[in-house]
């Protein structure tokens, strides 16, 4: 190999890695484009959860002030709904016998 045979191949492995150089870095450039995108985004996400957050604080406050409040009219309700769907196995229903043999 002479050395301008050598010379020439130095030439084009130093333009082949240049090109390749460049197309790494328009590569990243993208990427970071892509991710400072997807960064925004969430932040725009994050801001509307600590928006919404504070409401639904705000709303279980009100809740909890509202059963406190109502606390009696719920505890009858539950016990209504409880003795109506669970029966007390002790009690039994009565059957009455008519003297005709029939029970209603």
């Amino acid at each position: 190999m002479t050395p301008s045979e050598s010379l020439i191949h130095a030439d084009i492995f130093f333009f082949i890695s240049s090109i390749a150089l460049v197309l790494v870095t328009i590569g990243i450039v993208i990427a970071f484009i892509y991710a400072i995108g997807i960064l925004k985004n969430v932040r725009d996400i994050t801001e509307k959860g600590k928006a919404e957050w504070s409401e639904i604080v705000a709303d279980s406050k009100k809740l909890r002030s509202a059963i406190r409040d109502e606390g009696v009219k719920w505890k009858h309700v539950v016990d209504l709904a409880r003795n109506f769907f669970v029966r007390d196995p002790g009690k039994k229903m009565k059957v009455k016998v008519k003297k005709d043999g029939v029970t209603r």
